[in-house]
């Protein structure tokens, strides 16, 4: 049986955002593609990391919030916007994960889906060197099985 590589799955239309992207942007770039995760690049187009919806409701979770055990202590969701909009201008580096995974194109489609299931995550960029080439997604992993 032949090894299934990243490389011949990959997303080649990358969506991403500048790490100097406010997160107003971060969140319209989420909604307009339908990602629960955004890769984010410098520059140069080195893949720094990602944010994912998770990081922003980290965001717009106020502190005090936080250290409330039960959910019935949780305030509403005025609360939780309004503590988000104060942050919509910020930048994005702010608020990226650098710890995010990734794979490279080398990496065999088994170990990212390996990655990507324990991660729990949606996507999983593909960096080549430091550059984001591209983007697998779980439904990437799932077309393995359509080969014949």
């Amino acid at each position: 049986m032949i090894m299934k590589k990243v490389r011949d799955y990959i997303h080649k239309d990358i969506t991403s955002v500048n790490e100097n992207s406010n997160l107003r942007r971060v969140i319209k770039t989420m909604k307009l593609h339908r990602m629960s995760a955004v890769p984010v690049v410098n520059k140069l187009g080195e893949y720094v990391g990602c944010i994912s919806e998770q990081d922003i409701l980290n965001v717009a979770v106020p502190t005090y919030m936080k250290s409330m055990y039960d959910t019935s202590f949780m305030a509403g969701l005025d609360q939780i916007t309004t503590h988000l909009k104060e942050k919509l201008d910020e930048k994005a580096i702010r608020f990226v994960d650098e710890k995010y995974p990734s794979v490279s194109p080398d990496e065999s489609m088994s170990y990212a889906a390996d990655l990507l299931y324990r991660q729990k995550g949606t996507i999983l960029p593909v960096v080549g060197g430091k550059t984001l080439i591209g983007l697998l997604t779980r439904i990437e992993i799932l077309s393995v099985s359509l080969d014949e």
